[in-house]
């Protein structure tokens, strides 16, 4: 049996599909589960009702009442309840909330490949500093022949600080073979280990388009037209520009993860969502506009118009998967850059014979290393 240590606790779109598909993958050849792990230090991360721990006194008062402001509350409690019913029939089959590497040993004995990733599982800025978990410290207790892998994993840039160098090359030592997500990373990671490094896709791309399409099922499209968003911060030229494509189209513009922050005048927003939604509202779309990784990956994925505002401190795993995919020019900076670049015919042969060959040596890496 092979277990996964990634973010399926995170109510997170990208994170949930990511451990789908990589789960819903390996199960073509093996047994595969989620091992519930989920430190204690990233628990508050997704309360209904998180409360700021690094604010002042006066933010921490303003921002627990907007959560719950009946609008944003109830928004919020549909949006919980998408994500936990996603979790509950698609990733988890153990209940149990594991906190330490002791109580992952102690849990899944059974268990003779673990793989770590895909996802930030290395991003101390994520997880709250680098959680032994996600590093199989458990690995000094096993004495049997259990293999210990990643897949995907990353750390978030193409470096981490020096103050944390010295821990994360010990930690790196309990693994047979490492996996990155992101090539950017690598120079960094070569420093830190001496295991052979392979770089591999992201999990979504996995699976083929029309495995996404029959997880969406016959979804029932909007009868209006619109401009999905997807967004992992606020720019504000791309604010700019989706005002632009308003006017330009007459679409709606659809923020399908709705902020304390508008975007347009007359913007629509979902009433809570979850990754069935997110697949959904991605598949129809006329155009997509966004700056987050899985954003831009199921616009390749479901070959849909679109563009992506560079992100102000994680821009290195966009850009390496529009270079795989030779779609540099999706990418901007500037709303009159994007005003020029969005109706440009996109050569999805072109792309897809690009990315088709990091697709199979992504699926190659599983079939050989790890079932």
């Amino acid at each position: 049996m092979i277990g996964i240590l990634t973010f399926h606790w995170a109510d997170d779109c990208g994170a949930m599909l990511q451990g789908y598909a990589l789960k819903t993958f390996i199960n073509k050849y093996q047994k595969a589960i989620f091992i519930p792990y989920f430190p204690k230090p990233l628990r508050s991360r997704y309360w209904l009702i998180r409360f700021y721990k690094k604010d002042r006194l006066w933010r921490k008062g303003y921002k627990m009442i907007r959560q719950l402001v009946p609008w944003n509350f109830y928004r919020s409690v549909r949006t919980k309840s998408y994500m936990c019913d996603f979790r509950k029939n698609y990733l988890l089959e153990d209940r149990r909330r594991l906190s330490t590497s002791r109580e992952i040993y102690e849990s899944s004995k059974e268990i003779q490949t673990y793989v770590v990733g895909s996802d930030q599982v290395w991003n101390p800025e994520i997880t709250e500093g680098l959680q032994e978990g996600y590093f199989c410290t458990f690995r000094q207790w096993k004495k049997d022949s259990a293999r210990y892998l990643t897949y995907a994993a990353s750390i978030g840039s193409d470096h981490l600080e020096e103050k944390y160098y010295k821990s994360f090359s010990n930690l790196l030592k309990n693994f047979d073979t490492i996996s990155l997500r992101e090539a950017g990373a690598l120079p960094f990671m070569r420093k830190m280990c001496s295991q052979d490094l392979k770089v591999v896709l992201d999990p979504v791309f996995l699976l083929e388009k029309e495995e996404w399409e029959a997880l969406i099922g016959k979804s029932i499209k909007r009868k209006r037209g619109y401009i999905a968003v997807y967004h992992t911060e606020y720019n504000q030229e791309m604010a700019n520009y989706l005002n632009q494509l308003e006017t330009a189209t007459g679409l709606d513009v659809l923020i399908i993860n709705p902020g304390k922050i508008h975007w347009t005048e007359n913007e629509k927003c979902t009433v809570g969502y979850g990754p069935l939604k997110f697949l959904e509202l991605i598949y129809h779309a006329d155009y997509i506009v966004t700056n987050s990784f899985h954003g831009t990956s199921f616009s390749i994925i479901f070959q849909k118009q679109f563009l992506v505002f560079r992100h102000s401190t994680f821009g290195a795993r966009v850009r390496d998967l529009l270079k795989a995919s030779c779609l540099e020019r999706r990418a901007v900076s500037m709303a009159d850059e994007a005003a020029e670049r969005m109706d440009e015919n996109i050569d999805w042969e072109h792309a897809r014979a690009a990315l088709r060959e990091k697709i199979e040596y992504s699926r190659n890496y599983i079939k050989e290393e790890i079932v």
